[in-house]
């Protein structure tokens, strides 16, 4: 089972280091494995640090670290998060 989870944790950090951010939804649709080895792997991921995971209305999105890192920053006067 570790060895299925570390595959698919594989899988699911290339897969949103090409993209930049990836929804469950479209996630769960680019895999064939069951929803137990993708949460399982997902958990690994976030505890290792290597994604993030964040809930919007209606789905969670993954993204790299990279992407979320950068914090507030001022455009034209106007405070971007």
């Amino acid at each position: 089972m570790e060895s299925k989870v570390i595959s698919t944790s594989d899988k699911i950090l290339t897969l949103v280091k090409e993209k930049g951010c990836i929804s469950f939804s479209e996630l769960e649709g680019s895999l064939s494995d069951s929803y137990n080895v993708i949460f399982l792997a997902i958990d690994k991921l976030v505890r290792e640090n290597k994604i993030n995971l964040e809930r919007n209305r209606t789905d969670y999105i993954l993204s790299t670290n990279i992407a979320l890192k950068l914090g507030d920053v001022k455009v034209n006067n106007v405070l971007v998060h």
